[in-house]
């Protein structure tokens, strides 16, 4: 398998998984209190798009209509707006294990942005990988969940060991930080799906 392949899904994967979202504002709130929680949101994180992955492959593009992602929009600036309320709410509250799993599994699936992501970038990805057959979608898989796994396990850990030097200021730093991107990304999906319903209805 040609090395350049692997280089280019690492690259382009890291570049998608960096930027900063919906599930990196998770990953800093909760890692606070539980320095292993990124573990357990890129598996949730997998959970829902290894499904989308094979989607794609067996399926290609028109599973997703612009009516699907206007409606994915709207649901999902509903529910980051929920998780803003929560996380102000909270308090130091105890994170249980299973919370970081499900956080991943609800900030991906109603992220219509990500699923844009593997709509373009990320399907163009999965039909160069098919030039090396099936063993090529499989370390595909492989080394963007890898991408995954490795940064938000990264920045739990560092919002953790931040809580610790820093204390209580800059646990608060890290909540307003947090809940700041998860109320702006949730206006923003909430605006961007409404206005595509009107585009698609008006």
């Amino acid at each position: 398998m040609d090395l350049s392949f692997a280089l280019t899904v690492i690259l382009i994967s890291l570049s998608g998984v960096i930027a900063p979202g919906p599930l990196f504002a998770a990953t800093i709130a909760e890692g606070r209190k539980n320095e292993f929680v990124g573990a357990l949101i890129s598996l949730g994180h997998a959970t829902v798009e290894i499904p989308i992955i094979l989607s794609l492959y067996l399926f290609g593009t028109f599973i997703a209509t612009d009516f699907v992602k206007a409606v994915v929009g709207i649901m999902g600036g509903i529910v980051l707006l929920y998780l803003a309320y929560l996380e102000l709410r909270s308090g130091e509250a105890e994170v249980r294990p299973a919370k970081g799993y499900v956080t991943g599994i609800v900030m991906s699936f109603f992220n219509p942005y990500f699923i844009i992501w593997w709509l373009t970038v990320g399907f163009t990805l999965i039909m160069k990988s098919l030039e090396y057959g099936l063993l090529g979608l499989l370390v595909f898989i492989f080394l963007h969940e890898m991408c995954d796994f490795s940064w938000l396990t990264f920045v739990s850990l560092s919002s953790n060991r931040a809580s610790g030097i820093w204390g209580r200021k800059a646990q608060m730093t890290l909540t307003a930080v947090s809940v700041t991107i998860l109320i702006v990304f949730g206006i923003w999906f909430l605006v961007s799906g409404t206005t595509t319903l009107l585009r698609i209805y008006g």
